[in-house]
């Protein structure tokens, strides 16, 4: 377009000028050329990767996929030891219109602050987690002792050579239960667990990093008591901010892509808001912009869920979606509060958020080896978008499987490519590999990505499913892409 309107201009002009047409052509020709080229490369116009092009079609169906959702909460309170979870009603709420996969279940040792667990509570707790396998869930804990704000119901938590007891004997149970746990939320501190209204030597509103230190023993010991492969959750941002700058972050900086996912203090600690746009601070949630500024960067490595407390203003459905978005929300309560949650049902907001919560991984193509042969590398270049709010924060593999139509032989492919870092927007990645041991034929192409834990791994209820139409196997949990010819 710059060498046309040059040349337009230079026609239309007295011929005496016409040499000056000629000199800019000179100077503007290599740059214009370039310019192209440039465009050629980038945005809309970058070239497609070679091979048979595959598309795929989106789909608008809420999905029941792991690790993600809504989640139904269940107290399990010291007085009544009968409570149990229930497998059959796990799987009913999978099927049901919010296609639930996840609970979070709370466990107040009020009668507990100054004895041993009893062996009945901890049962109660192991048949707990055998109930999620069994029902194809996964669970978010916290322990606590009382769930009262009131002065009268004082002590709100045990003394610290209790509290670091009970943490001890429920340790060897949350190690055991990795493969369905979720994250588990740091707890035991203060009402509810939410580490506010703190008593037996841990002060309220602590100000001095000496007042903290009695807090920072129970995080880490819980970090420890957790298996390393999952987060612990604090309730407020300020809070992981303190402990890194007590810590040595100087910064108190937010999780980086090059630090997530390692088995440090900084990358395990996540949050957890349970007064959720309930006021213009969530009710205490946030206190400076630099500690919003903070979990909208950190979360997007760490996992991020709760619950709404107050209606208000600012819990309109498109406040609350954009909240979700910029905090990168994988979790949120099913029931509470009623007000907020009912509203969001009305106005529509409910099913962008049963879409969204979590990861919505949505194939749109895959470029493929033209006419694959035995023995050959097959490679596959994806274009792949996440719309949901965040990226899987919990480890997943990523495997290419190929089925043999007509004899049901399988290969499985094992990937390098890491799912956790496929952040909301568009994704382009590279799958290879080499098709040895197999015969000519026709073969399924699938793209499994299933649970890392072995007792897990073949459970189709485990598997991410892709937002696609016309992929889900739901007898093994893989995605079908096409069927090739393997020549």
């Amino acid at each position: 377009m710059l060498i046309e309107g040059i040349g337009v201009v230079a026609h239309r002009a007295p011929h005496r000028y016409r040499f000056l047409y000629l000199i800019v052509m000179r100077k503007l020709f290599p740059i214009a050329i370039m310019a192209l080229l440039l465009a050629a490369c980038n945005g809309n116009n970058e070239p497609e990767p070679k091979g048979t092009k595959i598309v795929f079609t989106e789909s608008d169906s809420i999905i029941a996929n792991p690790e993600r959702g809504l989640f139904s909460q269940s107290y399990f309170v010291s007085s009544d030891l009968n409570a149990h979870c229930n497998a059959s009603v796990m799987g009913s709420l999978r099927k049901g219109a919010n296609k639930m996969t996840l609970y979070l279940h709370s466990y107040y040792l009020t009668d507990y602050m100054e004895s041993d667990i009893p062996q009945e509570f901890l049962d109660r707790l192991e048949y707990n987690m055998n109930q999620l396998r069994e029902g194809g869930a996964k669970v978010v804990l916290r322990f606590s002792y009382k769930s009262s704000m009131d002065t009268k119901d004082k002590p709100w938590n045990a003394a610290p050579e209790w509290i670091h007891r009970h943490i001890d004997q429920i340790t060897p149970y949350l190690q055991e239960n990795a493969d369905i746990i979720l994250c588990v939320q740091c707890g035991f501190l203060g009402s509810w667990g939410e580490w506010y209204y703190t008593d037996s030597g841990y002060k309220m509103n602590p100000t001095r990093d000496a007042d903290f230190e009695m807090r920072w023993e129970v995080l880490e010991h819980m970090l420890r008591a957790a298996p390393e492969s999952r987060q612990v959750g604090l309730r407020i941002p300020a809070y992981k901010m303190r402990y890194l700058k007590m810590r040595g972050d100087s910064l108190s900086s937010p999780l980086t892509a090059a630090e997530a996912y390692k088995n440090t203090n900084k990358a395990r600690i996540c949050g957890h808001n349970d007064c959720f746009v309930s006021s213009a601070s969530d009710v205490g949630t946030y206190n400076k912009d630099s500690e919003r500024a903070f979990w909208a960067e950190d979360t997007k490595y760490t996992m991020m869920g709760g619950e709404t407390c107050e209606k208000c203003s600012y819990s309109n459905g498109k406040h609350a979606l954009s909240e979700m978005a910029k905090y990168h929300w994988t979790y949120l309560n099913r029931d509470y509060r009623e007000s907020v949650t009912g509203m969001w049902r009305t106005d529509g907001t409910m099913d962008t958020i049963l879409h969204r919560l979590g990861y919505r991984f949505v194939l749109d193509r895959a470029y493929i080896t033209p006419q694959p042969k035995v023995g050959s590398e097959f490679e596959a270049n994806f274009v792949l978008r996440n719309v949901g709010f965040a990226a899987p924060v919990n480890k997943r593999d990523l495997e290419m499987i190929f089925v043999n139509v007509s004899t049901g032989e399988k290969f499985i492919f094992p990937q390098s490519e890491d799912p956790r870092f496929w952040l909301p927007g568009e994704h382009k990645f590279v799958l290879t590999c080499t098709l040895k041991d197999m015969t000519p034929g026709q073969y399924k192409w699938y793209l499994n990505l299933p649970d890392p834990y072995e007792s897990l791994h073949n459970d189709p209820r485990y598997s991410i499913r892709l937002a696609n139409e016309n992929v889900w196997d739901e007898k093994t949990g893989y995605n079908y892409l096409t069927t090739v010819t393997v020549e």
